[in-house]
């Protein structure tokens, strides 16, 4: 048999409980438990048609984002369960997902354990009381450290990740610096192995040069605190550097599932539809829901 290659999978999953933090179009938001359970069932049926078309690769990373992954529920382990049927998945393959608070329960928890993820990355958008009430609308920021602790143990592995948001607009420009700064540092102290920094959406954004001058004491903050920027706006402390992300930037054959995914293999590029309805109802057929085709630059 052919030696495999090295390959990794995005999941996206184009669901969000609220938009008005980040720019990210095309997101279906509000609680939907019926569409949630529609869409990872779209998922499945897209992965188990590509059942066999991959043998040749070896999935060693996973990551599952695009929207707030953790929005699938109890189904993330049913997707990842049929992505481990349909092509080669390495056994310590790293498995990432978006997560927001208020998804975690006991309810939910062990279907995320049991879909293998191995770092959830939480979308907080801020640590510190005065910036998360504007930027982050659905979570409570007293259960994050219940969380991080009873749930995840992050003082124990690498499994916390977090999402924080810069370049929001304040009346007070060097206070607004502060406060993003401060937030880093909220990161950094706590057991967090690895932070992304996001801009916000253009609703809420300052100028270029503020956007900048918060974007640098946030990285500060962090680099000063054992996180280490290993590519653009992604920081990590030693060992926890993202697989899937390292590997992306170098190029890795990528196979993308889900309403806009990406796909880069043997040369060629491909996109699904970004059209959550269009890709809900023929997510089985290849024909029908790519939407771009290309060749790598």
């Amino acid at each position: 048999m052919t030696e495999r290659r090295d390959a990794i999978v995005a999941i996206d999953v184009p669901l969000a409980l609220n938009g008005d933090a980040l720019e990210r179009p095309g997101m279906q938001l509000g609680w939907n438990s019926e569409r949630s359970r529609r869409y990872a069932a779209a998922l499945v049926a897209e992965i188990e048609a590509n059942a066999g078309q991959f043998d040749d690769c070896m999935v060693r990373a996973v990551a599952l984002g695009g929207g707030v992954a953790t929005m699938l529920g109890r189904d993330m382990a049913t997707v990842m369960a049929a992505l481990r049927r349909s092509c080669p998945v390495a056994d310590d393959a790293f498995v990432s997902a978006t997560a927001a608070v208020a998804n975690i329960s006991g309810a939910t928890f062990p279907f995320f354990r049991r879909a293998g993820v191995n770092r959830f990355d939480f979308e907080m958008m801020s640590l510190v009381p005065a910036n998360f009430t504007r930027l982050n609308q659905t979570d409570n920021l007293a259960d994050f450290p219940v969380v991080c602790d009873h749930f995840l143990h992050a003082y124990a592995n690498k499994s916390l990740g977090v999402v924080l948001a810069f370049g929001a607009a304040g009346k007070d420009a060097d206070e607004q610096i502060t406060a993003m700064r401060r937030s880093a540092l909220a990161a950094a102290r706590t057991h967090t192995a690895h932070v992304r920094l996001a801009p916000v959406g253009p609703a809420l954004a300052a100028d270029g040069v503020a956007c900048e001058d918060q974007r640098r004491a946030m990285a500060d903050a962090l680099e000063g605190h054992g996180l280490a920027e290993y590519l653009p706006g992604l920081f990590a402390r030693p060992g926890a550097e993202d697989r899937f992300a390292l590997m992306d930037a170098a190029g890795c054959p990528r196979i993308g599932f889900g309403a806009g995914a990406l796909t880069r293999i043997d040369g060629a590029t491909s996109r699904n539809t970004a059209d959550f309805e269009r890709y809900c109802v023929h997510a089985a057929d290849y024909a029908l829901i790519t939407e771009q085709v290309g060749t790598v630059d």
